[in-house]
């Protein structure tokens, strides 16, 4: 393990790290230091490269090709026959191939249709497919739908980002509430101490009964107590917080010990749910699942067709390979029909689209309904905590005011232990809800973006 040297995050926030001071890490760095360095965040990334590679491998289908062969045979010193074929074969994206190639041919016993002239024989034609192919093929429908799984990829990207920063978020503002509340904790266990230490001193002078004292003590040690329950939380909150850090996915990073959270405040509702031009990036994954759907169901159809394919070339001899007039009475051709009779197999494909189409329609229509509900629920969420923070804290302040005005009676001897530790429970017990409240608003404000899906933007 390697410590994070606050410099990693030090450097965008202008803070100057020092060991014996407190250095304070936001929310705002943390995210972005996951989303840079998280091992998740980086595979999220990888994926992109590897769908860039398989466009570039579909591509790979239309590139130029080179061929050629050669049989010969030898008997009692005859030359038989001897062909060689050579040439090169470009593949278009408009479904036609393009040829050109050369034969040399000759020998006692070749056969009269591969006979050639001395010199040998080229030829350049095409061959295109009439019915099947015509419009779409697997090579051009597998390119197409390379672009679109890249395009998915980059939009899955977002999603994981999404999802990663959300639970980060979520793991950093519970620390954020664990450090606020040790040091309520704290606070409590201070002003126990004080009035333990007030009755042992009254109690020698006389001013006060033994039981005072024995009633402080209870208080300070339950709230020690207390106070060793917070660091505990607050301590393996930390852990979870370091267990999101790491540096460029290989290396695990943990804080160092002056290293605290952010303080813990309220976070009032902003306007990003009216924001009408945002859309979810599931919904344009669908989309994109649409449309890939769309480009497989085209070549569904196309398979219905016959399949009749067209190759014509012309001929010329090599020793007037450099003359640029055509004959084209020198010419060679040919066809090939194949068509299935019951067209079962091919029928059944394209039912099968069809319905993977009309499935994906409706589960879009239902994730829209349900984004839109998770945001409407958690705006009205979000609200509510606001309002319960700001009560909680009024609350909290008027419970002190008490807390601070029944000391000064108990101090004229008018009050008792009694109604002191009362008070005092009552104030940082009303001050420990508004910390639940004012960390479930910052919980709402993460939940917000994630229900729209920037957090990965």
């Amino acid at each position: 393990m390697k410590n994070l040297l606050f410099s990693i995050l030090c450097m965008s926030t202008g803070l100057n790290y020092a060991q014996d001071t407190i250095s304070i890490l936001t929310q705002k760095d943390f995210l972005q230091h996951v989303k840079e360095n998280h091992p998740i965040a980086l595979v999220a990334s990888n994926n992109i490269e590897l769908a860039e590679q398989t466009i570039r491998m579909s591509k790979g289908a239309f590139d130029p090709v080179l061929f050629g062969g050669i049989d010969q045979k030898y008997f009692d010193g005859k030359t038989y026959y001897s062909t060689i074929s050579t040439g090169i074969k470009i593949p278009t994206r408009i479904g036609v191939d393009l040829k050109v190639a050369g034969d040399f041919n000759k020998g006692d016993y070749l056969n009269p249709e591969h006979r050639t002239p001395s010199g040998g024989l080229t030829y350049a034609g095409f061959e295109v497919p009439i019915g099947r192919g015509l419009f779409t093929d697997d090579r051009r429908t597998q390119l197409k739908r390379a672009h679109v799984i890249y395009n998915q990829t980059k939009v899955e990207k977002s999603l994981t980002l999404n999802n990663l920063l959300y639970e980060a978020g979520q793991i950093f503002i519970y620390w954020q509430e664990q450090e606020a509340q040790l040091i309520l904790a704290k606070e409590g266990l201070n002003l126990a101490e004080i009035r333990l230490q007030q009755m042992r001193t009254n109690f020698e002078l006389g001013e006060r009964a033994a039981v005072d004292t024995i009633e402080a003590s209870a208080q300070y040690f339950n709230r020690i107590l207390e106070v060793e329950q917070r660091q505990l939380n607050a301590k393996n909150a930390k852990l979870s917080v370091e267990n999101y850090l790491w540096e460029k996915g290989m290396l695990p990073l943990i804080l160092e010990n002056n290293v605290k959270s952010e303080k813990l405040e309220i976070e009032s509702p902003i306007s990003l749910l009216n924001n009408s031009e945002n859309q979810h990036p599931m919904l344009t994954w669908y989309d994109l699942k649409m449309k890939d759907l769309v480009i497989e169901r085209k070549l569904k159809v196309e398979m219905l067709k016959p399949q009749l394919t067209v190759n014509y070339n012309l001929l010329k001899p090599v020793a007037n390979l450099v003359s640029t007039q055509l004959s084209f009475s020198n010419y060679k051709w040919g066809a090939t029909l194949y068509m299935p009779i019951l067209l079962r197999k091919e029928r059944s494909a394209l039912q099968i689209s069809n319905f993977k189409i009309e499935n994906t329609q409706i589960e879009i229509q239902q994730k829209q309904r349900d984004l839109r509900t998770k945001q409407i629920q958690n705006r009205n969420e979000w609200t509510t905590h606001v309002n319960q923070a700001q009560t909680s804290l009024t609350v909290a302040e008027n419970y002190k005011l008490l807390s601070v005005a029944e000391r000064s009676l108990f101090d004229l001897g008018e009050s008792s232990l009694f109604l002191i530790n009362a008070r005092e429970i009552s104030y940082l017990t009303a001050q420990s809800k508004y910390l639940e409240y004012a960390a479930k608003t910052k919980k709402s404000a993460l939940a917000e973006k994630f229900t729209l899906g920037i957090l990965g933007e």
